[in-house]
């Protein structure tokens, strides 16, 4: 080594760090890491995730707001079933394949765009959170009427009762074997009712919502139309939807007992079925399976429960439904309030209606669901053409 190097290596060993030299800083992986390959590592993240990667740094949220769109529809094509990349990338869960939803519900055109034909679709952060919100309920509440159907069969039925086995081991065959069953038939029916419900509530929804909302169930004409359009225009999704509501309402009417008496208490499921799709039924659920976890009584019992909490909060929604009637376009200074419609005013008077209209009153019964040694969970309406 040359004289002149030693000297200058010796100069910079003794000052160490102090290099007079300054030194440029490494650039950012962040910032050099291609769009593409960016956009890929991110929609393999939960929603979450994502939400949090983006608020690690200014570089990151301005790179994955800026491709969210290219992100939201990678989300969703590596979640979509037979995608075969997917399978090697992703731990699947039930709540992870969003073939269904995403085409039952696909993202609305941008906000411009309305009106002029626009075929771009506005994929976002925010129609994915709603996505697998919807999906999640769809598969959390289906599957809670399927456990309480299921149970009810078991206690009630004359040929499942004296069949009903002592061994603990065989009831949770039988049980887990039944409610998985049931589970999978009133998982797509119960998304064309939030479909339903959500088409009742979009509809002119351009006006304030508190005033909409007294005003979402005004007329069954315009409920029947929504089901002349598809996917209702398939007479079997109809009627799987029909049975679907059917046990879905008798079952939180008689949940619901004794506190609200059943004469009562399909105004109250009509008030929640018009409120909040069928999010805040989800949530009459789960505090019947918290009082359960605990081993509470749903009979009269003078404690507090999750149940008693929640259906005193339900005079909330009356509330909110009162304020929104006495503000309503229609409301006159000497009008007095009307309670909430009929429970057959919601879904049930229309379906009828089309149902007579495309001659399918009456219709063949679907199949029953087996449970125990022939005793099997119907899906029927007043109008099946059951044989006897």
């Amino acid at each position: 080594m040359p004289p002149i190097f030693q000297r200058f290596r010796k100069v910079l060993s003794r000052r160490g760090k102090r290099s007079p030299f300054p030194v440029e800083p490494k650039e950012s992986i962040w910032k050099r890491l291609p769009d593409n390959v960016l956009v890929r590592l991110v929609s393999l993240c939960e929603l979450n995730d994502i939400i949090s990667l983006a608020l690690t740094c200014r570089l990151l949220h301005r790179r994955v707001f800026h491709n969210e769109i290219a992100i939201s529809h990678s989300f969703i094509n590596l979640r979509r079933k037979g995608d075969q990349e997917s399978t090697y990338c992703l731990d699947r869960s039930p709540g992870d394949d969003l073939t269904f939803i995403s085409e039952l519900f696909p993202p609305p055109p941008p906000q411009y765009a309305i009106g002029d034909g626009h075929v771009d679709a506005d994929y976002s952060f925010a129609y994915l959170i709603d996505l697998k919100r919807c999906w999640t309920t769809c598969i959390q509440l289906s599957y809670h009427l399927a456990d309480h159907a299921v149970r009810y069969h078991l206690d009630t039925d004359p040929i499942a009762q004296p069949l009903w086995t002592s061994s603990k081991t065989e009831k949770e065959v039988v049980y887990s074997k039944a409610v998985a069953a049931l589970h999978e038939r009133l998982l797509y029916p119960m998304a064309y009712a939030i479909l339903f419900l959500e088409s009742c509530a979009a509809d002119g929804s351009d006006s304030d919502s508190s005033i909409h909302l007294a005003n979402i169930f005004k007329s069954t004409d315009d409920q029947q139309s929504i089901l002349q359009d598809a996917p209702f225009t398939s007479s079997h999704i109809l009627i799987s939807t029909q049975h679907c509501l059917e046990l879905l309402c008798s079952t939180v009417r008689r949940l619901m007992h004794p506190e609200f008496p059943y004469s009562s208490s399909e105004s109250w499921v009509s008030l929640l079925l018009m409120t909040s799709t069928l999010e805040r039924i989800l949530q009459f659920f789960v505090s019947v399976a918290k009082d359960e976890e605990k081993g509470q009584s749903t009979s009269h019992t003078t404690s507090w429960s999750h149940r008693k909490e929640f259906m005193w909060r339900m005079r909330e929604d009356l509330g909110h439904y009162v304020a929104a009637s006495n503000h309503g376009p229609n409301h006159g200074p000497n009008q007095t309030f009307t309670e909430p419609p009929r429970l057959d005013k919601v879904w049930f008077e229309a379906c009828r209606q089309e149902m007579f209209r495309r001659g399918v009153i009456p219709h063949t019964a679907e199949e029953p669901v087996p449970v125990l040694h022939g005793s099997s969970v119907a899906l029927t309406c007043k109008y099946c053409d059951i044989a006897e």
